[in-house]
């Protein structure tokens, strides 16, 4: 998809569409019985919400519609829905993020910032289960439990293992030959898998498990830059002896592992950058605005939610302007909440902005951008 705000995935066509929007963001989860009452009651009272904003009924019923609960999903669940011109055109789970009481609203352009907010730091990654008869590869992501993808690679257990029942017949150098050929031809395949499934998601984490010789085979044959994203588990999981709780636990670590250095060199990255006679990054809440109006922030970083700030968002470049400016020549849309400025300003200028935990930013900043091309150079 074109025009995405990094790892959020904020598609920038849908600020381009013209309004009015209607977004909910709403807890979809089940399980309990007041959780059923809830769920009963939000098609309604969301549609209430809309109408008291003098929504559109065609916009009133589209989100009523969608106001479905998550059936047969772990909880907490929660769901975001955006409509335009009476269409669904978002309708998305957020699983393992607890919504809290429903965020209901209209406008000209949509609200994506509850969706680009629970979705975080969230990465695409793969695990591997292989055995040397073939394995299973499954697509992941770090903000939604569950498989998104798998595939599978079956060899022939009685072709792969035909000389092993035949006493002493392994040992026979073309019996072993023709096996091993067995053996590395399946890990071919799920190595060629792996890397497909990496390269099309643009996976950052690959989770390699099994019986040994298979990962070793895999291994070996995988893209260089599938390996330099691999960890293995001395697990081996085909054979169902293997703890499945553990080998969870095992991912999740390395998951977490994962997003904990995405913040740390993300963080470090701006320290460096922020000092200097031409900064490659800046720090502060007007710093920020100056740079995504010139299109100059490649990444936005909000460690405290700018709840207190309002901004002018505008029809045409440079899309944002603090309050009380005149714009810049571009017709003004409105004064809205900062958070869903610079949202859209960075999904129409292609920068990517991530949400980090309070604290982590240097000079006790709560906002800060990392620059396209230091200040004090001109572009290109």
């Amino acid at each position: 998809m074109a025009n995405r705000a990094g790892s959020n995935g904020i598609d920038a066509t849908l600020y381009r569409k013209d309004g009015p929007w209607c977004t909910a963001f709403v807890d979809a989860s089940l399980g309990t019985a007041g959780a059923q009452e809830a769920a009963d009651r939000l098609p309604e009272s969301v549609a209430q919400l809309l109408s008291s904003q003098q929504a559109k009924p065609g916009d009133v019923e589209a989100m009523r519609s969608a106001m479905r609960p998550a059936d047969g999903v772990p909880s907490p669940v929660a769901r975001f829905v955006a409509v335009n011109n009476g269409e669904v055109v978002l309708d998305e789970l957020v699983q393992g993020h607890e919504a809290g009481d429903p965020r209901v609203e209209c406008g000209p352009f949509p609200n994506l910032v509850p969706l680009a907010r629970a979705r975080g730091g969230q990465f695409a990654y793969v695990t591997a289960e292989v055995g040397r008869d073939g394995g299973e590869v499954r697509l992941l992501h770090s903000a939604a439990p569950g498989v998104h993808e798998q595939r599978s690679v079956s060899g022939d257990p009685e072709e792969a293992h035909h000389a092993r029942r035949v006493p002493g017949a392994y040992n026979e150098p073309q019996n072993r030959a023709q096996t091993e050929e067995i053996w590395r031809r399946n890990a071919d395949e799920l190595a060629k898998h792996i890397d497909e499934v990496v390269r099309e998601n643009r996976a950052r984490l690959v989770v390699l498990s099994g019986d040994v010789k298979a990962r070793e085979l895999v291994h070996s044959q995988l893209a260089e830059a599938t390996r330099a994203l691999t960890t293995e588990l001395d697990q081996h999981t085909r054979t169902g002896g293997a703890d499945q709780d553990t080998v969870a636990k095992a991912v999740d670590a390395r998951v977490s592992e994962v997003l904990a250095d995405d913040i740390n060199q993300l963080t470090e990255k701006i320290g460096n950058r922020a000092n200097g006679d031409h900064p490659g990054a800046v720090l502060g809440f007007e710093e920020v605005v100056a740079a995504l109006q010139r299109a100059q922030a490649e990444t936005v970083v909000v460690s405290e939610f700018q709840d207190d700030h309002s901004l002018l968002a505008l029809a045409a470049e440079p899309w944002l302007a603090t309050e009380g400016s005149d714009g810049q020549g571009a017709e003004t849309i409105g004064s809205w909440p900062a958070p869903e400025v610079l949202l859209r300003a960075a999904a129409l200028t292609d920068a990517s902005i991530r949400y980090v935990p309070p604290g982590v930013l240097p000079a006790g900043a709560t906002i800060a951008a990392l620059l396209r091309w230091p200040n004090g150079h001109a572009s290109g």
